[in-house]
């Protein structure tokens, strides 16, 4: 099964929408880029492992890594989600936005179409 950024975003509007109650508090937006920034300093917990900055204790560092970028994808989708966002519409323009300002051989658009036709 694969993940669309459609479908995320579909499954946390309804997870968040409304600012729903989760144990008692309100998730506003805040909450949300609150547990954002919390799950970008568990990113830089890893790599810092991952890189001789910090102990290692032992655990997959990829796994670990995966777990909190994972989280880090969830709580920017949701904010996307709850403010009524397209990512992928936004996504898809900013990097053609990208492309051209840092003269880029293709773009994200251009990337996708031509491994439909790839795999047609």
């Amino acid at each position: 099964m694969e993940v669309t950024i459609k479908n995320l975003e579909s499954y946390l509007a309804k997870t968040y929408g409304c600012f729903a109650e989760k144990n008692g508090v309100a998730l506003t937006e805040n909450n949300l880029f609150m547990k954002l920034v919390e799950e970008m300093g568990e990113v830089a917990e890893v790599i810092n492992k991952k890189t001789g900055r910090k102990a290692d204790d032992g655990t997959d560092l990829n796994a670990e890594l995966g777990n909190e970028l994972c989280d880090v994808i969830h709580y920017a989708v949701a904010i996307a989600a709850v403010n009524g966002l397209d990512l992928n519409n936004i996504i898809i323009e900013k990097d053609r936005m990208a492309a051209i300002k840092y003269n880029h051989q293709i773009n994200l658009e251009e990337f996708i179409r031509n491994s439909e036709k790839e795999n047609v």
